[in-house]
């Protein structure tokens, strides 16, 4: 059993219900975004808004994909990592999430979604979560939107149900997350109503560039939105990548298995009217975990009956804390991270790696054979008792 099997929250004197907004950004990894890469301007809007926002220097995926990374920032936990997956079939979550537990303490929830809804069952997901609503593309207006990959539209198309729902429901406490799909491959980011940028003589990069630069003006699109409603100074807003993004710097494209920075390292920030006013940095390691127990303390709700593993970002996480990672497809990788070292085991499939990061964020320089065989041993069977004890706490399916 999940130590949160049975968790439910308690007010507390300080407790405030302010509203609570997560914004995903799709396959948008930390570097292509400009708060993390200054050089790159792809995402002006989300730079100006770091300046007032927290700001989680390295944070993480646990899994690569995007409906893992949703069911990590709703549920707190780690996503199931062997077949079969159970998040998007009945009870097949083994703890309240986050709008489960909200809508207990009177928060209406709702999930938009610019793709099609068979787009990784997020329907069953959505139910299982706690949201009450739902939203994804085929309630939506299309008209003049561009496709912008080969199950979506521009993200803008969320915008009208937002502002319909918002002003049914602003008048109490809700928890709304909004599903971008723009990042994703085919990256048809060119040629839109908002034009076009050149960042890079590549054209497939220059494309999925183009891509974030159309999330960043959504992001904006929909804070206007909430300030035009009179929702903005109420609202916690929490904006994350949900996985990161190869272009081949390791011999693969995509996201699944891409085990490397490029494909887990992705951004985060909270931002909140009258908190972080200076921007505030957390330095030490954190991921997808984290949001869950970072948003209740927000709320100043405590946690009782049960205990997630991640912690609030309102302080730093434990020098000591060591990371977790699996590929999305079984038995291919599995890795580590333990201060500025990564460890990266691939089932045999190809060599063991290990890189330290502080000097090689690249990770271009294998320092495997520079260890011994029981340190490298330890920190294989390390990794394989943390994905035992992940997938003991799910159901069998």
């Amino acid at each position: 059993r999940a130590p949160a099997a049975r968790a439910d929250l308690a007010e507390t004197p300080g407790t405030e219900k302010r509203n609570v907004v997560l914004i995903h950004l799709e396959s948008t990894r930390a570097h292509a975004t400009t708060p993390y890469h200054n050089d790159l301007e792809t995402t002006p809007f989300l730079e100006e808004l770091a300046r007032e926002s927290l700001l989680a220097d390295r944070y993480y995926t646990v899994v690569p994909h995007s409906s893992e990374a949703v069911a990590s920032v709703n549920c707190g936990i780690p996503p199931r990592l062997v077949s079969p997956t159970t998040e998007a079939e009945p009870g097949g979550i083994p703890v309240p999430c986050l709008p489960n537990l909200l809508k207990e303490e009177g928060y209406a929830t709702v999930l938009f979604q610019s793709s099609t809804e068979h787009f990784e069952n997020f329907r069953g997901r959505t139910t299982n979560f706690g949201y009450e609503e739902y939203y994804p593309l085929e309630t939506m207006e299309v008209r003049d939107a561009a496709k912008t990959n080969y199950f979506g539209y521009e993200d803008d198309i969320m915008l009208e149900p937002s502002e319909e729902w918002l002003k049914e429901h602003g008048d109490e406490p809700f928890l709304a997350e909004y599903l971008l799909g723009t990042g994703h491959h085919d990256y048809q980011c060119l040629g839109t109503g908002y034009g076009q940028e050149d960042f890079s003589e590549d054209d497939l990069i220059n494309r999925y560039l183009n891509c974030m630069r159309l999330q960043d003006i959504f992001v904006e699109n929909l804070m206007d939105q909430y300030k035009e409603l009179g929702l903005y100074e109420d609202t916690i807003f929490v904006i994350y990548g949900d996985h990161g993004e190869g272009f081949g710097e390791h011999g693969r494209d995509g996201h699944n298995d891409t085990i490397w920075e490029e494909g887990l390292k992705v951004p985060l920030l909270i931002h909140a009217p009258g908190w972080f006013e200076n921007g505030e940095r957390v330095e030490g390691l954190s991921n997808h975990t984290d949001v869950l127990p970072t948003v209740l303390e927000m709320l100043s709700y405590e946690i009782q009956n049960g205990e997630y593993p991640g912690y609030s970002l309102l302080r730093e996480p434990p020098d000591d804390r060591t990371l977790f990672f699996s590929c999305w497809f079984e038995d291919q990788c599995l890795a580590s991270i333990e201060g500025t070292e990564k460890y990266i085991y691939h089932y045999g499939n190809r060599p063991d790696e290990l890189f330290d990061l502080s000097i090689d964020p690249s990770e271009r320089e294998n320092l495997v054979d520079e260890r011994s065989e029981e340190e490298i041993d330890e920190r294989r069977q390390d990794l394989l008792a943390w994905r035992s004890s992940v997938d003991a706490t799910y159901p069998t399916g």
